[in-house]
């Protein structure tokens, strides 16, 4: 069994275009079985990294604090002073809601204690991040290449419509509105829906570190599906549907709303939004959820919630920080 002392520096060296580049300082630098470790992932986040282990997944007798000290020995070349250790348990549902107190402990498994909020850059952009937050950051890596998809979307319908049409991108689930910035920064008018206050609010900083006025961009404290009810209702639409939900989701019964699951309700997301579409209009449809995932799969979802194969668009490949990991990921953009 190897370890990330031996297989680290091949992982990084592998990666050497990103770890090198002047706009992005978040990536992934180490990736599982993909790299030779089952279960074990290392995330760069500027100044500080995740050392992320699969209870279940990564090899008995693990010592992850060991790990976590040998890998930030080999990321400080590239700036990382603190290493932080995000265990994920087998079966989350059995953890009652709490999180192990490693994933909020300000003093890292290696390294030095950093701010609680950070700034990353990522194609030129900002980005907050917080590494002992819980088991998230802030921010998908995976989807960095899709982003960049979309802010470049944005410019080019600029330069079509000028900016007296700019075009209106709405970005459901929006978690820290790292979408709505892309698309802002190519010069779109966002609205970010979420049901978290707090991950709407984070997403607020997010604009305003990019130096982004929050008007005209809108931000919706709502279910996604409660929004697309109001937008109905109110007779908005949007050139661009951002669709990246979570695998699950609680429901209320006070509310009304039914719990979510991406492999019963995909297609029922995808009738919604394209409800919702100016003619011409896009929808960026993305999942983690595995099942989905599979080959075809997601596809199948999105003729199944239209009712007709649409017109496939051309997205970037996978990240070649997650290239072993198209199992993981599926996204597809579409105008239908």
């Amino acid at each position: 069994m190897g370890s990330l002392s031996t297989l680290l520096p091949t992982a990084i060296h592998r990666r050497r275009g990103l770890v090198q580049s002047a706009t992005t300082q978040a990536f992934r630098a180490f990736s599982g079985g993909a790299d030779g470790l089952e279960g074990v992932f290392v995330d760069v986040h500027g100044p500080g990294a995740a050392l992320i282990v699969y209870e279940g997944g990564a090899p008995r007798g693990l010592d992850a604090r060991a790990e976590a000290a040998a890998a930030l020995d080999i990321l400080r070349p590239l700036g990382v002073r603190a290493v932080y250790l995000k265990p994920f348990a087998k079966d989350r549902s059995k953890m009652g809601g709490e999180l192990p107190g490693i994933v909020t402990d300000p003093t890292p498994a290696a390294g030095e204690p950093l701010p609680e909020s950070i700034l990353i850059t990522e194609h030129g952009w900002k980005l907050e991040v917080r590494l002992y937050d819980g088991l998230s950051t802030g921010l998908f890596l995976d989807q960095r290449e899709n982003r960049a998809w979309v802010s470049r979307w944005a410019a080019e319908r600029v330069k079509v419509t000028g900016v007296g049409g700019l075009p209106r991108v709405l970005n459901t689930f929006a978690y820290t509105c790292a979408f709505s910035v892309a698309a802002a920064v190519g010069g779109a008018v966002t609205t970010s829906v979420d049901v978290s206050s707090r991950y709407i609010e984070w997403g607020k900083r997010n604009f305003v570190h990019n130096g982004l006025e929050l008007e005209p961009h809108r931000f919706a404290k709502m279910g996604t599906f409660e929004f697309f009810a109001y937008a109905r209702k109110k007779g908005l639409s949007y050139d661009l549907i951002i669709l990246d939900p979570p695998s699950f989701g609680a429901g209320s019964k006070k509310k009304g709303v039914r719990a979510w699951s991406s492999v019963a309700d995909y297609a029922k997301l995808v009738h919604s939004a394209a409800g919702l579409l100016m003619r011409g209009g896009v929808i960026l449809a993305s999942t983690n959820t595995q099942e989905l995932c599979r080959r075809g799969r997601l596809e199948r979802e999105i003729v199944k919630g239209l009712g007709r194969s649409p017109r496939w668009l051309k997205l970037p490949g996978a990240p070649i920080d997650f290239a072993g990991e198209r199992e993981r990921f599926a996204a597809q953009a579409f105008a239908p």
